[in-house]
């Protein structure tokens, strides 16, 4: 499965309105396959959509975040990261010196890159096991913006 791991989201614009388009349309995928789960897509500097299932508590909002500062600092998708620490035999805290408070190498984030324009935004996901964070955002967004 590794190499079929969705690094990134590539489009030709994006804009809060595409945010938001992104967002609702992985929040109804989820709830037709009854998954509960907390989504934000966020620019790089403010959240544009975020919901979170009545089911779930508010500790799914720091997963999103931890997972999307994986996506963030190393412009890839958090479950590309977590397969290639593992087959290093590297983690974040003692590789990159980085925080597991604030970082979390699990699947669930995915950045979004404009062509010729770099990263401009993530999406992230919670609720599932990790993996399952990963696909629902792939499965959701195939076909609209992820071909």
């Amino acid at each position: 499965m590794a190499d079929e791991i969705i690094k990134k989201i590539e489009l030709t614009k994006f804009n809060n309105e595409v945010a938001l388009q992104m967002g609702l349309a992985i929040v109804e995928f989820a709830k037709k396959q009854n998954q509960h789960i907390a989504i934000s897509v966020e620019r790089l500097h403010y959240t544009v959509f975020l919901f979170v299932d009545d089911t779930l508590c508010s500790d799914n909002l720091n997963w999103l975040r931890r997972k999307a500062n994986v996506a963030k600092r190393f412009e890839e998708s958090s479950l590309r990261v977590k397969h290639d620490l593992t087959n290093g035999n590297m983690t974040l805290k003692e590789t990159f010196a980085l925080n597991p408070k604030d970082f979390l190498a699990k699947g669930g984030a995915i950045p979004i890159f404009v062509k010729d324009a770099g990263m401009i935004a993530f999406i992230s996901v919670s609720g599932l096991k990790d993996e399952e964070d990963h696909k629902i955002i792939v499965d959701a967004l195939k076909g609209k913006c992820i071909n």
